[in-house]
Protein backbone atom coordinates (compact mmCIF):
# COMPACT_ATOMS: atom_id res chain seq x y z
CA UNK A 1 0.00 0.00 0.00
CA UNK A 2 1.31 3.07 -1.04
CA UNK A 3 1.79 6.39 1.39
CA UNK A 4 1.16 8.59 -1.29
CA UNK A 5 -2.20 9.52 -1.22
CA UNK A 6 -1.87 12.41 -4.76
CA UNK A 7 0.76 13.45 -7.22
CA UNK A 8 0.15 17.07 -8.52
CA UNK A 9 1.72 17.65 -11.58
CA UNK A 10 2.86 21.11 -12.90
CA UNK A 11 2.98 22.04 -17.14
CA UNK A 12 4.43 24.92 -18.57
CA UNK A 13 3.30 25.82 -22.19
CA UNK A 14 6.35 26.82 -24.29
CA UNK A 15 4.73 30.43 -25.31
CA UNK A 16 4.38 31.85 -21.78
CA UNK A 17 1.31 30.94 -21.25
CA UNK A 18 0.04 30.14 -17.47
CA UNK A 19 0.58 26.73 -16.09
CA UNK A 20 -2.07 24.09 -15.21
CA UNK A 21 -2.14 21.48 -12.51
CA UNK A 22 -3.48 18.04 -12.92
CA UNK A 23 -3.88 16.16 -10.08
CA UNK A 24 -4.12 11.96 -9.94
CA UNK A 25 -5.28 10.74 -6.73
CA UNK A 26 -4.49 7.46 -5.10
CA UNK A 27 -2.03 6.97 -8.02
CA UNK A 28 -0.38 3.39 -8.81
CA UNK A 29 3.21 3.11 -8.44
CA UNK A 30 3.45 2.86 -12.50
CA UNK A 31 1.58 6.11 -12.69
CA UNK A 32 3.95 7.81 -10.53
CA UNK A 33 6.80 6.35 -12.66
CA UNK A 34 5.85 7.07 -15.59
CA UNK A 35 5.04 10.91 -14.83
CA UNK A 36 8.75 10.89 -13.37
CA UNK A 37 10.38 9.38 -16.50
CA UNK A 38 8.35 12.06 -18.43
CA UNK A 39 9.43 15.53 -16.15
CA UNK A 40 11.00 17.72 -18.76
CA UNK A 41 13.01 20.93 -17.12
CA UNK A 42 10.69 23.32 -19.08
CA UNK A 43 7.16 21.64 -20.09
CA UNK A 44 6.79 19.78 -17.12
CA UNK A 45 9.10 20.34 -14.12
CA UNK A 46 7.29 20.11 -10.95
CA UNK A 47 5.90 16.62 -9.28
CA UNK A 48 4.25 16.98 -5.61
CA UNK A 49 3.90 13.67 -3.78
CA UNK A 50 1.07 14.24 -0.79
CA UNK A 51 0.44 12.01 1.85
CA UNK A 52 -2.76 14.18 2.35
CA UNK A 53 -4.20 16.66 0.15
CA UNK A 54 -6.17 18.40 2.40
CA UNK A 55 -2.80 19.23 4.36
CA UNK A 56 -0.12 20.40 1.12
CA UNK A 57 3.43 21.02 1.85
CA UNK A 58 3.58 18.37 4.45
CA UNK A 59 4.70 15.64 4.68
CA UNK A 60 5.07 15.41 0.92
CA UNK A 61 7.93 15.32 -1.74
CA UNK A 62 8.91 17.52 -4.83
CA UNK A 63 10.57 16.35 -7.37
CA UNK A 64 12.35 19.17 -9.66
CA UNK A 65 13.48 19.04 -13.17
CA UNK A 66 13.59 16.45 -15.92
CA UNK A 67 15.77 16.17 -18.81
CA UNK A 68 18.23 13.89 -16.81
CA UNK A 69 18.90 16.12 -13.76
CA UNK A 70 16.45 15.63 -10.54
CA UNK A 71 16.10 17.66 -7.37
CA UNK A 72 14.57 16.26 -5.16
CA UNK A 73 13.14 17.26 -1.31
CA UNK A 74 11.02 16.27 1.63
CA UNK A 75 9.27 17.66 3.91
CA UNK A 76 7.82 16.52 7.65
CA UNK A 77 4.99 17.11 9.03
CA UNK A 78 5.82 20.57 10.52
CA UNK A 79 6.71 21.34 6.68
CA UNK A 80 10.44 21.23 7.38
CA UNK A 81 12.45 20.97 4.05
CA UNK A 82 15.66 18.93 3.51
CA UNK A 83 17.10 17.55 0.12
CA UNK A 84 18.88 14.93 -1.14
CA UNK A 85 22.77 14.85 -0.89
CA UNK A 86 24.73 13.60 -3.46
CA UNK A 87 28.34 12.89 -2.18
CA UNK A 88 29.40 12.93 -5.90
CA UNK A 89 27.84 15.81 -6.69
CA UNK A 90 30.28 19.23 -6.97
CA UNK A 91 29.01 23.16 -6.03
CA UNK A 92 28.78 24.41 -9.42
CA UNK A 93 25.53 25.82 -10.36
CA UNK A 94 22.98 23.67 -12.10
CA UNK A 95 19.85 24.47 -13.96
CA UNK A 96 17.35 22.22 -12.72
CA UNK A 97 14.24 24.09 -14.00
CA UNK A 98 13.95 26.25 -17.13
CA UNK A 99 10.43 27.56 -17.35
CA UNK A 100 8.61 30.66 -15.39
CA UNK A 101 10.50 31.56 -12.57
CA UNK A 102 13.21 28.71 -12.69
CA UNK A 103 15.16 26.86 -10.51
CA UNK A 104 19.18 26.66 -10.26
CA UNK A 105 20.99 24.58 -7.36
CA UNK A 106 24.43 22.85 -6.86
CA UNK A 107 25.03 20.01 -8.50
CA UNK A 108 25.27 17.93 -4.83
CA UNK A 109 22.13 18.52 -4.74
CA UNK A 110 20.98 16.79 -8.17
CA UNK A 111 20.27 13.20 -9.43
CA UNK A 112 20.26 11.24 -12.66
CA UNK A 113 16.84 9.54 -13.26
CA UNK A 114 17.61 5.99 -11.91
CA UNK A 115 18.98 7.73 -7.95
CA UNK A 116 15.67 10.37 -8.30
CA UNK A 117 13.56 6.39 -9.60
CA UNK A 118 14.91 5.22 -6.10
CA UNK A 119 14.41 8.14 -3.48
CA UNK A 120 10.43 8.39 -5.36
CA UNK A 121 9.75 4.93 -4.84
CA UNK A 122 10.80 4.66 -1.34
CA UNK A 123 8.68 7.76 -0.66
CA UNK A 124 5.89 6.33 -2.25
CA UNK A 125 6.13 3.06 -0.15
CA UNK A 126 7.32 4.51 3.07
CA UNK A 127 7.05 7.68 3.35
CA UNK A 128 10.09 8.63 4.40
CA UNK A 129 13.41 10.08 3.25
CA UNK A 130 15.65 7.10 1.60
CA UNK A 131 17.61 5.55 4.46
CA UNK A 132 20.44 4.68 2.04
CA UNK A 133 20.74 8.86 1.16
CA UNK A 134 21.82 11.77 3.02
CA UNK A 135 19.52 14.46 3.58
CA UNK A 136 20.30 18.59 4.40
CA UNK A 137 18.13 20.91 5.24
Amino acid sequence: MSCVDSIKIVHYPRDGGPYTTDTILQPSWDILERELRSMHNWEKPNLFLDQDREVPGRNCMGICGGSGVYHVQIADDRACWQQAFNPEGLNDEVDVWLSDQGFATKAKFTWPVEDAVKLVRWYYDHGTPHPSYSWSA
